[in-house]
């Protein structure tokens, strides 16, 4: 069994500075006061919207008695979502941010502004000033096209602190149970849908580096221009950063994306940006050697035409799904889950991007000693009534499959390293976008395998036990999701879309070229790497 400091030095990048295959690791400053890694700290699972929220509201209550209470929130969306999973009674989000205020806990909910969160945003921005909650803003610095992708909150109890950190905003549409009913009458039937998510509650040191991070957008000297409303005498945080007492056996990194970017209106606190999501998800899979697990919304290969598919050269090896295809090459074994049903504009040029880089995995699996690889997606019943035939009356009740929306963003490595946070695989969430995403191992290493056990057993509706092996483990998830089992279907990836295209498959959708650069997946990277 590996040590503690073993599996730092394999799965921790150093943030020295170095470039390798031109990805700088290193913090967007020299000074900034962030630590390379933190020890002591326990990280525990919250899987699914309502799991996280109920944390969520526990913690933002427990502040209520605080003489010195403080609660900084991150979200590209908030809104009026029940915390609870209560319909008719109990308190939304925003009350609950309301009662914290009354209390004399101390907010700073900051928000994105972008054009998609905005409709949401500003509603709530509007109700919690009218309620005295005068901190509440939008942010709008970040790349054209692009958002403050992060999904996080730390409350303060003085020298003390927690974090919630993960895929899941506090919004509507993330709501939902372990058990993704298609029809809950907890859920709000007009926003919601069935919708998997992965996020984490950390206690212990690392909370004073996700603080930092807070801190240093919230302190930024541009915040009375680029926060919305206006408000010349926004409130510095001027607190101490808060010291956990330790008593974990996990160590975590911080790492995050803020894009390259000269407008004023960009990240002004990261000039040069940050890419360390990046590099630490490269460093893991060039690492793996027996099993890669990935959820995600997006896994989209990098740029048009995709990286994976040029020679040699910094390019083709920054790229995620290349080196995916290189770890199955080395024989390890690689699982994805994606989602198969829509939730946004693109869905279509999304589906046609991922499949390229799904196939080309797949044919690297049909490579002479490698491998094997896995998609899958996820799935749930429901009544679609009546069908009209069958029955003593002449009438059958029809059972529909309906999609679990897939919104995860995690990978897990070889049982030993946890990656999870906001940041999507794909161009737009490495190096474009404001991300957070943490890198866990666990000196006890119970972690990495017991998430991974808990995710297969919630998805197969199975005993976890059965997963406790990775490569055993592994061969029953891919049987399960050729019988789907429980909640797993196969992902249904079209053969025809490849790169490139020949007079045999699919061309791609018109304009696909223009949209994922400018609009679904763009760029803004290192120079040089692109």
């Amino acid at each position: 069994m590996p040590s503690l400091d073993e599996l730092k030095a394999r799965w921790f990048i150093p943030m020295d500075g170095s470039s390798p295959d031109g990805i700088p690791v290193r913090r967007h400053t020299d000074e900034s006061p962030l630590a390379v890694s933190t020890d002591g700290n326990n990280v525990s699972p919250l899987i699914d919207g309502q799991n996280y929220m109920h944390r969520w509201h526990t913690e933002l209550e427990s502040l209520h008695t605080s003489a010195v209470g403080e609660c900084f929130h991150a979200a590209w969306r908030l809104e009026a979502v029940k915390t609870l999973g209560h319909t008719s009674s109990g308190n939304d989000a925003l009350e609950d941010i309301d009662d914290a205020d009354e209390a004399g806990v101390v907010l700073y909910p900051l928000l994105c502004r972008n054009l998609v969160s905005l409709p949401f945003n500003i509603v709530t921005v509007d109700w919690l000033r009218l309620h005295g909650v005068w901190t509440a803003v939008m942010d709008n610095r970040f790349p054209a096209g692009g958002s403050n992708h992060q999904k996080f909150a730390v409350f303060k109890d003085g020298t003390e602190a927690r974090a919630v950190l993960g895929s899941i905003d506090i919004s509507k549409t993330r709501w939902d149970t372990t058990s993704h009913l298609a029809d809950d009458p907890d859920r709000n039937p007009a926003f919601g849908k069935p919708t998997h998510d992965t996020g984490v509650l950390v206690e212990g040191p690392a909370v004073a580096d996700i603080e930092l991070t807070f801190r240093e957008r919230w302190n930024d000297s541009t915040r009375t221009l680029g926060l919305q409303p206006l408000l010349p005498s926004q409130p510095l945080i001027t607190t101490p950063v808060t010291t956990p007492a330790t008593g974990g056996s996990h160590s975590v990194q911080v790492l995050r994306t803020y894009g390259v970017t000269n407008t004023f209106f960009g990240y002004s606190w990261s000039p040069r940006g940050e890419f360390t999501v990046w590099a630490s998800y490269l460093n893991a899979i060039k690492r793996a050697t027996t099993l890669i697990y990935i959820e995600d919304q997006c896994f989209l290969p990098f740029d048009w035409p995709p990286c994976h598919t040029r020679g040699a050269g910094a390019a083709r090896d920054t790229d995620l799904l290349y080196q995916l295809g290189e770890a199955i090459r080395r024989g390890a074994r690689v699982g994805i889950l994606v989602p198969s049903n829509a939730e946004d504009l693109w869905h279509g040029n999304q589906v046609y991007q991922r499949d390229i880089g799904l196939n080309y995995l797949n044919s690297v699996a049909m490579e002479p000693g490698a491998g094997s690889f896995l998609v899958t997606s996820l799935g749930t019943t429901t009544s679609g009534g009546s069908s009209g035939s069958g029955g003593s009356d002449g009438d059958e009740e029809e059972i529909v499959d309906v999609g679990i929306y897939v919104h995860s963003k995690l990978m897990i490595v070889d049982d030993e390293v946890v990656l999870i946070g906001s940041a999507n695989v794909g161009q737009r969430s490495m190096t474009h976008d404001g991300e957070l995403q943490i890198a866990v191992v666990d000196g006890d290493n119970q972690l990495a395998r017991e998430f991974r056990k808990t995710l297969w057993a919630e998805h197969s509706e199975r005993s976890a036990a059965i997963y406790d092996d990775p490569v055993s483990g592994f061969a029953e998830f891919v049987a399960d999701v050729a019988a789907s089992a429980g909640r797993l279907r196969p992902y249904p990836v079209d053969p025809l879309n490849i790169y490139p295209p020949t007079a045999a498959s699919n061309a791609p959708p018109a304009g696909h070229d223009q949209k994922l650069r400018h609009v679904i997946d763009p760029y803004a990277g290192p120079a040089g790497v692109r």
